[in-house]
């Protein structure tokens, strides 16, 4: 008796520390109207699902409590097979609560559709986002400016991602504001996220994607638009660093700005061990020019202005492969890629 009960604390303190009781909750600790009503539309699936489960385990040990061996006054009925209201009971409600969940999943769906823009009576910032290996790219297409690992739009005003992918797959999550989306080479996906007060919200990439993955977090800034404004101002001159002295200020991110920023595959261990096992002069060299995977995040970085068609051109890169098309053709296929996005929001708005 006395291993089973501290069986039972230990499990229980194990599941405390793993749903984060005690610190900070952030699936629930929203901030924004999207994050809130997928926290509500959760919350209220487990309630629901809790009306079978508690009962079920209410029942399961009083059972055991009430026909236990030594307990000789519970009834004995060898020969009972069928009751009318228990087979009620035990099929009707839990068919009942499946048929809720249901229409809360198909309302949930639409209402908290990534593509379907929010209602405002301010326009959207449109954002893209690129994930890198392994950091997050920004750039605001409107300002012509773009940051590395650090995202700012003003509150109250909705937030347009577009976004897309430099490697392999990622996906792009900031909690406390709205669910997460895939990032995909050669495809572009949209969020619509709103932030209701200022704040600093933890960002990272929710998927897989190599060594270096866990090292891909950004902050996202929800700031005043007087303070956006003065932000965007300070990085377009040059002078991003008196907003956030931790930065580093650039100029131009194009092409050959954005090729330095993809970081390696292995470690540098696993790099100076290739160096060693060299039996070439040319492996020795091969060996020797590649980068390791980061070990700490990419330092927040500001640019000044932006490559016209960046992010296009990192579209077009993987869907002109695809197309056999040619990699400095103009971004056609982006195009018809937003395009389809589109018509998906607009229809899903529409709904």
């Amino acid at each position: 008796m006395r291993q089973t009960i501290l069986a039972v604390l230990s499990l229980s303190t194990m599941a405390a520390l793993l749903t984060g009781c005690g610190g900070d909750m952030v699936l629930l600790n929203n901030k924004g109207p999207v994050g809130q009503g997928q926290s509500d539309l959760m919350m209220t699936a487990i309630y629901l699902m809790l009306l079978v489960v508690i009962p079920s385990i209410i029942m399961a040990l009083w059972f055991g409590w009430q026909y236990r061996a030594s307990n000789k006054d519970a009834d004995y009925k060898p020969t009972w097979a069928h009751s009318t209201t228990i087979e009620i009971v035990v099929w009707g409600v839990p068919v009942i609560i499946i048929g809720i969940l249901a229409w809360l999943t198909w309302w949930g769906s639409h209402k908290y559709d990534p593509y379907r823009p929010l209602e405002s009576d301010k326009a959207p910032l449109t954002v893209q986002a690129i994930a890198e290996q392994f950091k997050w790219i920004f750039i605001y297409p409107e300002q012509n400016i773009a940051t590395v690992n650090e995202v700012r739009f003003p509150e109250k005003t909705p937030v347009s991602f577009k976004i897309t992918s430099n490697f392999t797959m990622n996906s792009f999550f900031i909690p406390q504001l709205g669910g997460q989306i895939y990032a995909m080479a050669g495809m572009q996906t949209h969020l619509h996220l709103l932030a209701d007060e200022p704040g600093v919200f933890r960002g990272f990439s929710a998927n897989y994607s190599g060594y270096g993955f866990s090292q891909m977090r950004f902050k996202a800034h929800s700031v005043t638009e007087p303070e956006f404004a003065q932000w965007v101002e300070a990085v377009k001159a040059g002078n991003g660093t008196s907003i956030n002295a931790e930065a580093i200020q650039k100029g131009t991110l194009d092409q050959a700005e954005l090729a330095t920023l993809k970081d390696g595959n292995r470690s540098k261990y696993q790099i100076e061990a290739l160096v060693a096992k060299a039996k070439t002069p040319e492996e020795k060299q091969e060996a020797e020019e590649m980068k390791p995977y980061p070990t700490e995040p990419h330092p927040v970085t500001y640019y000044s202005s932006v490559e016209p068609k960046l992010f296009e051109s990192v579209i077009n890169h993987y869907m002109s492969n695809y197309h056999g098309a040619d990699h400095s053709a103009p971004a056609e296929h982006a195009t018809e890629a937003t395009h389809t996005n589109d018509e998906h929001a607009t229809a899903s708005a529409e709904e």
